[in-house]
């Protein structure tokens, strides 16, 4: 039986709407981020936002977001695990995807420099060192959130946030809403019906 005829319409119509504005073009990539309220929050945010992809290089403690800031937002997002940074790398690449870092760099972009008409990924470090000497190598260029104030860095999840919502904006100013390829939105809303059916009541209310 198709999961949409155990759904109400209402429900299945919201669904359609999310998976319409579903991004394929822009993904986040976390490196050896280990705070699990941290992981969370992007996670969350990458969800709420439209993203559809974000990857992890895990860290040594492995990837364990927090649930209860969750709340269930990584049950619609694909979560790609890496054992390490090159093969995140090698994977992107091999899809077209062009890698920009968040450092502190005199040479970084502004935020709002990159070129989100193309396939993209933004990369985030861990709380503490940042993104890795060899993952930053590894990457076409970096970036950078213009700050004006005293303060020289935001926590992770709020720069994540901040860089999310500025690449989304961009992209959904080129493409008119989601970009997902057909075939992908077909999938993605068949799998997205069937979650929503085992979930039940604890799909989100309109």
């Amino acid at each position: 039986m198709d999961p949409k005829e155990l759904l109400l319409d209402r429900r299945a119509e919201r669904i359609d709407r999310v998976v319409a504005e579903r991004l394929g073009t822009l993904t986040l990539v976390l490196e050896g981020v280990h705070d699990p309220h941290n992981l969370a929050a992007v996670l969350r945010t990458a969800e709420g936002l439209g993203l559809q992809e974000v990857h992890v290089v895990e860290a040594p403690i492995g990837f364990r977001p927090s649930a209860a800031i969750t709340r269930g937002a990584d049950k619609w997002l694909d979560v790609v695990r890496h054992r390490s940074a090159i093969a995140c790398v090698e994977a992107l690449r091999a899809r077209g995807f062009q890698l920009f870092a968040s450092l502190l760099a005199d040479a970084a972009l502004p935020l709002e420099g990159l070129p989100f008409e193309r396939k993209l990924a933004l990369i985030f470090g861990n709380e503490h060192e940042g993104v890795s000497p060899q993952l930053a190598g590894a990457c076409d260029g970096s970036f950078r959130i213009p700050m004006y104030g005293f303060t020289q860095s935001f926590n992770i999840s709020v720069a994540a946030a901040i860089a999310i919502h500025t690449g989304v904006e961009a992209v959904r100013r080129s493409s008119r809403g989601g970009n997902l390829p057909v075939r992908e939105r077909t999938a993605l809303r068949r799998r997205f019906y069937a979650i929503a059916v085992k979930q039940g009541r604890r799909l989100p209310r309109e």
